[in-house]
């Protein structure tokens, strides 16, 4: 299944996209592992009915049964989800616009060093927001090289 596109390209961040997300890559793992619903069941600390009910996307998964799959599995689990969340999030702007906040984050950074060669938790925080600017940026400029999302279960 493909998830809907909002403004363009974007994939709209929704309940059933985020069920969907979870149930294809927990799928391929069950797939590609050769375990059952009982084996998932059992890395998860859940049924294997409940488990079963995670792989159709029927089911919203507590925070520790992900964090157990998130443990075991890593990225394969969270994959999807991750370009999910980061492939939704409205445009941050044009790589001429990530450049800028890279460089107003470096002039933060290098005024912050002048006077003793060391950046101190107060000046982090003055220059959070150009940080974070930076941070964000650059994440942008990373998830170019992110496989798209899988269309089929």
């Amino acid at each position: 299944m493909t998830s809907p596109a909002i403004h363009g390209n974007r994939p709209v961040f929704s309940a059933s996209t985020v069920l969907e997300a979870v149930a294809t890559e927990l799928s391929l793992i069950k797939s590609q592992d050769r375990l059952t619903f009982n084996d998932l069941g059992a890395v998860l600390g859940k049924s294997e009915d409940q488990a079963a009910k995670y792989c159709a996307g029927e089911a919203d998964m507590g925070l520790v049964s992900f964090a157990r799959a998130k443990r075991e599995w890593n990225g394969r689990f969270t994959g999807a989800l991750d370009r999910l969340c980061h492939d939704s999030r409205p445009a941050s702007g044009s790589d001429r616009g990530r450049h800028c906040k890279l460089l107003k984050a470096a002039l933060a950074v290098a005024e912050a060093l002048e006077d003793d060669d060391d950046v101190d938790a107060s000046e982090v925080r003055a220059n959070r927001v150009a940080i974070e600017d930076a941070r964000d940026a650059l994440n942008d400029l990373l998830a170019k090289l992110a496989p798209p999302l899988r269309d089929e279960f």
